[in-house]
């Protein structure tokens, strides 16, 4: 390569490691807030159906102003954000510094929808059908977790319906299995029939106040 060639490759690489470097500069801090349900709390993640708490400061300015589509102050640096349709929300700041500079920045979020957490049957993850022997029902627990690793809730079950072939479903209140529900299972279920676990009634913290459905699970034994 000839020293001109070289020269032209120098000042195009240049140019655009400034303009790399000039979107990532950002004096703002857009993130969720402590209190909020997303994790890590810089995540650009929002989720439809619920308010998202994010926390918005830019140090040392005169003044800003944030806005986008769902968005809504809370008090000073706190605002909820609501996302609606699309894929992705933008939140707009106009900043104006100590010295009368004017900046505007833009910061986008994915936004997710909320998935249906998934049930678990002494551990074991039931996204598909799981497999088990009648003696693995005894004192048994069921649990639910969120599957999204950015949702942070924690969920407790307190009631949830067993299905055995052949006769009438079990409503179970809290997350185990108790005694007189597993002898049924070794009375009635036999090899190669599936119980179902359904109808999960859960509690979470922090507390939610929007509608969760829980997956159900299937167990088929062998």
């Amino acid at each position: 390569m000839n020293m001109k060639k070289i020269n032209k490759f120098l000042v195009l690489f240049f140019f655009f490691s400034l303009s790399f470097y000039g979107q990532n500069d950002t004096i703002s801090v857009v993130r969720h807030s402590d209190n909020d349900l997303i994790i890590p709390k810089n995540a650009k993640v929002v989720f439809r159906g619920i308010k998202n708490e994010i926390l918005i400061d830019v140090v040392n300015c005169k003044s800003f102003k944030a806005t986008g589509d769902g968005l809504s102050l809370i008090s000073k640096n706190l605002y909820n954000l609501n996302p609606e349709g699309g894929s992705e929300v933008i939140i707009t700041i106009d900043i104006v510094l100590k010295n009368n500079t004017k900046k505007t920045e833009k910061h986008i979020f994915e936004i997710r929808g909320i998935k249906r957490p998934i049930t678990c049957f002494n551990f074991i993850r039931g996204d598909s059908i799981i497999r088990s022997q009648k003696s693995q029902f005894k004192n048994a627990r069921i649990r639910v977790i969120s599957a999204d690793k950015n949702f942070n809730l924690t969920f407790k079950i307190t009631q949830f319906v067993l299905k055995i072939p052949r006769i009438n479903s079990i409503v179970i209140n809290g997350d185990k299995i108790d005694d007189g529900t597993f002898e049924k299972i070794n009375k009635y279920a036999s090899k190669f029939d599936e119980i179902v676990i359904s109808d999960i009634h859960v509690k979470t913290t922090p507390s939610f106040s929007g509608c969760i459905l829980v997956s159900p699970m299937v167990i088929k034994l062998y």
